[in-house]
């Protein structure tokens, strides 16, 4: 499947670097005239996010997660290439 990457602004090293450091990052995948915002996650950030919102609210929720070994631009392109190839962005 042919997609292109929308990142959230022009990102440099430091950038990204801030990025991998907060572990988590919304990223934006169009396809064949669609698109989609994926949240992308680290392990431990997500289980951050978790106990954070489920003691706030009582419950999470994600619409599109992703979730990476750490939040780079290399394991971004990496994942979403394989879930793309496996029919991820085509249930949009």
């Amino acid at each position: 499947m042919d997609f292109q990457i929308e990142w959230p602004a022009p990102m440099d090293e430091y950038d990204w670097a801030i990025q991998e450091a907060k572990g988590w990052l919304d990223v934006t995948v169009a396809w064949d005239g669609d698109r989609q915002v994926v949240e992308v996650y680290d392990p431990v950030r997500l289980a951050q996010s978790v106990t954070s919102e489920t003691a706030r609210l009582g419950h999470f929720k994600a619409r599109r997660l992703l979730v990476v070994p750490s939040v780079t631009r290399e394991n971004i392109e990496s994942a979403i290439s394989a879930i793309a190839d496996e029919g991820f962005f085509g249930h949009g």
